[in-house]
């Protein structure tokens, strides 16, 4: 518990200003949705600018053994709130800074304050031919430190892989407060150009950590060239099968920057329930005949090209391989995509994801809705189509779920969106209920969970690979020796007392 004294001596670190102990502000900072539902309230947030304010803080919460929380945005999906109570919420937004951006090298420097709407536009702005890798359907103000931290998504995940894959080094304050820089910016005058650095790669120990290990920040990230002619081809198929298969031909040309899509049920998941529902159109072919043709299931290949003719020559193969799947009796088909759904998918930060959070809410009730998320091999791809099917309708939950493409189809990323009601004690329950029972399916297959919940997939994953944690919690020693870095997601909670 932090009391006022050790506030005074933060106050004296960050001033008056950048600190606060506010009941409404220190709760407006909890994370109830998203990616996690097991949050807690620090007892203060301190809002740091600068890397020696924040060795600082941390020399003075290693000397007190108060537990410290990072959070760059608090909107990147990632549950960086603290999961246990009281203690330091380190808030670095103000730490917004675009350091750099070397176009010969391709990479760019950020503080992890900066957004994805401010790097977008920044671009936009002054490097139209280049894109930063901001996520795809997340908020324009989530942080892009924070979505790399945890191996999120980006906007060319399809052909590059997630954020993390991207990233060449980083600037860590670590939990005694030393600061270290990561790949070849660990050689003084060096610049972040290559990640491996000069031994052992010391990035990837704080990629999927969330803050565990130390505060970042700063991040060199790879960014990559922005084509000149965009569009988007919708698939269909009738079957999870046919999915699979016919997207595997297709990414094998690696085509796509983004790939994504899933069940019918992706298309009133974005509307409200309670409407769908007086209007009938909680059935496929209600939804046909009322609206809209929709199929079973569909995948968005978003395509971009250098010329208008490479643009083409693309299109043509992905019509080519769903021909010759028709040839051998599959029911795939290109499908027309109205311009306005185009141009909401090619619209960059988007926010596609929200409106799940609307679906169960009602005019007495509010929504919510919560990402599970794993990764699987593409040839599983039907598999967890059919188990997502299977199972939440078991827990009082519609089947709709995500999948996209990882490196042209090397990987999956499968993603049950659970919609339910944040208010009703028996929908969370539900939610925990349903999570519990998948995840021991999912992990029975080898598959891995991104962004585990600390209560649920971290204990369930470490049962099963207790060498590897056992080595994880040597190195969360070596580097935080008080245990005053909060457990993160991984669940090391190692501060006593």
């Amino acid at each position: 518990m932090i009391d006022q004294k050790h506030v005074e001596a933060l106050k004296a670190i960050v001033g008056d200003e950048y600190i606060t102990t506010s009941k409404p502000i220190r709760v407006s900072y909890l994370a109830k949705s998203i990616m996690d539902m097991d949050s807690e309230v620090a007892d203060v947030v301190i809002r740091p600018q600068s890397v020696e304010e924040i060795q600082k803080i941390l020399i003075y919460a290693n000397e007190h053994k108060v537990p410290v929380t990072p959070q760059s945005k608090g909107l990147s999906g990632g549950t960086a709130t603290p999961t246990v109570p009281g203690g330091i919420l380190l808030d670095l937004s103000r730490m917004n800074r675009i350091i750099e951006v070397d176009t010969d090298s391709r990479y760019m420097v950020v503080e992890p304050g900066v957004t994805n709407g401010q790097i977008w536009g920044y671009f936009i702005e002054n490097y139209p031919d280049w894109v930063p890798p901001i996520p795809d359907g997340a908020p324009a103000q989530g942080s892009v430190v924070g979505n790399t931290l945890d191996r999120g998504f980006s906007v060319v995940t399809s052909k590059y892989g997630p954020q993390a894959d991207l990233a060449l080094g980083l600037e860590v304050v670590l939990p005694t407060g030393e600061v270290i820089k990561t790949g070849s910016w660990a050689l003084p005058g060096a610049k972040p150009f290559y990640r491996w650095g000069i031994g052992p790669d010391m990035t990837g120990l704080f990629l999927g950590a969330q803050g565990t290990m130390g505060v970042i920040t700063k991040l060199a990230t790879q960014i990559v060239p922005h084509m000149p002619y965009t569009d988007i081809e919708l698939l269909g198929f009738e079957t999870p099968e046919e999915l699979q298969d016919v997207c595997l031909d297709i990414l094998k040309q690696e085509i796509g920057v983004m790939v994504q899509g899933g069940p019918w049920w992706l298309v009133p998941g974005v509307r409200q329930k309670e409407e769908l529902q007086n209007q009938g159109l909680l059935d496929i072919n209600a939804w046909r005949e009322k609206k809209y043709y929709v199929p079973n299931y569909m995948m968005n290949f978003e395509i971009w090209a250098k010329t208008e003719a490479e643009l083409t020559e693309q299109k043509l193969t992905i019509k080519k391989v769903v021909e010759e799947w028709r040839e051998k009796g599959a029911n795939a088909e290109v499908l027309p995509l109205h311009p306005k759904a185009k141009a909401a998918r090619l619209k960059k930060p988007n926010k596609i994801a929200i409106p799940y959070a609307s679906y169960e809410r009602t005019s007495t009730r509010g929504g919510g809705f919560l990402f599970i998320t794993w990764y699987l091999p593409w040839k599983d791809t039907a598999e967890f189509c059919h188990i997502c099917e299977e199972q939440m309708p078991k827990y009082g939950f519609d089947p709709i779920y995500w999948v996209a493409s990882i490196k042209n189809g090397r990987d999956c990323i499968g993603m049950p969106i659970v919609c339910y009601s944040a208010q009703d004690e028996e929908s969370v329950k539900a939610v925990n209920e349903f999570d519990k029972a998948t995840a021991e399916i999912f992990l029975d297959h080898g598959w891995l969970n991104y962004r585990p919940r600390k209560f649920t997939h971290a204990p369930m994953m470490y049962e099963r690979a207790p060498e590897y944690y056992n080595m994880l919690v040597k190195f969360k020693k070596l580097l935080d020796p008080n245990g005053i870095m909060h457990p993160g997601s991984l669940n090391l909670n190692l501060l006593e007392g």
